[in-house]
């Protein structure tokens, strides 16, 4: 088991047209990682208190849940449980937030 430090991410490129995929960034080895099903992640808030953590289920999200961002960024799926609003957000916050990411 190995539990890494670092921050969220929303990686896209260059011709997907808006659509991003959820990463997480360990800053100690400078490595991108995208979350997949089983990881455990937890996300902290600004204050450093744990905004959410679990076991990372990605379900595909409702046709009509949109998101507030002032960004024309969209994803086919969010963390079960979380409203897509809420998981798209945190991963488009300025400055990142700070997160844990524990791979078996």
């Amino acid at each position: 088991m190995t539990e890494l430090k670092g921050q969220l991410e929303a990686y896209w490129e260059q011709g997907w047209e808006g659509s991003i995929a959820f990463t997480f960034y360990d800053v100690n080895n400078h490595q991108l990682i995208f979350l997949q099903n089983g990881q455990t992640l937890t996300i902290y808030n600004r204050y450093d208190t744990i905004l959410w953590s679990g076991k990372l289920q990605f379900v595909k999200r409702g046709f009509f849940e949109k998101h507030s961002l002032e960004a024309n960024i969209w994803s086919e799926t969010k963390q079960k449980g979380v409203s897509y609003g809420d998981w798209m957000a945190w991963f488009w916050q300025k400055p990142p937030l700070k997160a844990k990411l524990i791979l078996e």
